[in-house]
């Protein structure tokens, strides 16, 4: 099936232009919100795209999918607005200027899963009334460092110290690197010089393929899969690259699960998520027991990708549920 996707303007509150996709008619009777995770992009949930309107009927749901600021091909933010708060009103712009009133199953992978919780935090009249069901796909409520990249628990408190420092050299490499190369910030490029941005910074990543599959994915992924990942970590200007992790670092919302105690929540979870290990999704379970919690044997961090069909009928399953 060929999908046709609309991009309507969208703006931030703060002028940020933002990669908005449609798919499916306004009038829908639910409408499948999909947000990507950090250093990723709309396309990491192209498998749930194509497949949901064949699952559910291509009239009977319409897929919203957006880039974060300063990520696919949004605009990036002003200096000191990577920050998760600043994501959950970039989400109540995408809500009010293109969702509109129906039923809203929001699916969030990793920082998207943050920003709801971000959201729940500041405005919770938004869940029952607009969002009317969640997916928390290999994302966290809190202690991001904890057992990150494979380390053992007793180092978290060194990676909490150490990580951001180390990410920051490289998002500054990544500007340095663009600088050189005669490159500008994403806000300012043109579509050549995102071309030649994308290529250059792609290439990089690509001498560094085993080490970020190894961290990024499970067992048996699709090899098209990290190529694809890869892209989508290349073009991320180096300030949000860096600041987005800080703020995943800082994020700790455990009580705004409160929030989505009598919502259909689904929390999936790949047993081989060395970003996320598998104890951030137990975590969140324990603070919203009225979620299904769904374990994936040999899953890494990017389940959307990895397995498309489960997380696919899961969101099926809860469209159902909502659809008015």
């Amino acid at each position: 099936m060929t999908i046709q996707a609309a991009r309507p303007e969208v703006t931030t509150t703060d002028g940020v232009h933002l990669n908005v996709e449609t798919v499916g008619p306004d009038d829908a009777p639910v409408t499948v919100l999909l947000v990507h995770g950090w250093t990723c992009s709309t396309r990491s949930w192209h498998h749930q795209v194509e497949s949901l309107p064949r699952i559910l009927g291509e009239d009977a749901v319409r897929i919203v999918t957006y880039d974060h600021r300063g990520h696919g091909r949004s605009e990036a933010g002003p200096p000191g607005s990577q920050r998760l708060e600043q994501l959950a009103d970039d989400l109540v712009t995408v809500l009010d200027t293109v969702v509109g009133d129906g039923p809203v199953v929001y699916a969030g992978h990793s920082m998207g899963g943050m920003t709801l919780m971000a959201l729940a935090d500041e405005r919770p009249e938004l869940f029952g009334s607009r969002i009317a069901a969640a997916a928390l796909v290999s994302t966290t409520s809190g202690q991001a460092s904890s057992g990150a990249f494979g380390l053992p628990a007793r180092l978290d408190p060194a990676a909490a110290v150490f990580a951001p420092r180390a990410v920051n050299l490289v998002g500054a490499r990544i500007e340095r690197r663009a600088q050189r190369a005669g490159l500008t910030t994403r806000s300012t490029v043109g579509r050549r010089t995102v071309a030649s941005r994308r290529a250059l910074e792609v290439a990089a990543a690509r001498l560094q393929r085993p080490a970020l599959r190894q961290m990024v994915f499970g067992k048996k992924v699709d090899p098209a899969e990290v190529d694809l990942f890869l892209e989508d970590l290349a073009v991320v200007p180096g300030p949000s690259y860096g600041g987005f992790f800080e703020a995943i670092l800082q994020h700790d919302r455990g009580h705004a699960l409160k929030v989505l105690d009598q919502l259909p929540v689904e929390i999936m979870h790949g047993t081989r998520d060395r970003l996320l290990p598998p104890r951030h999704a137990n975590r969140m379970a324990a603070e919203l027991p009225t979620a299904r919690l769904w374990m994936y044997p040999g899953a890494g961090h990017m389940l959307m990708q990895e397995r498309p069909r489960d997380v696919t009928h899961r969101l099926a399953s809860l469209a159902r549920k909502v659809r008015r």
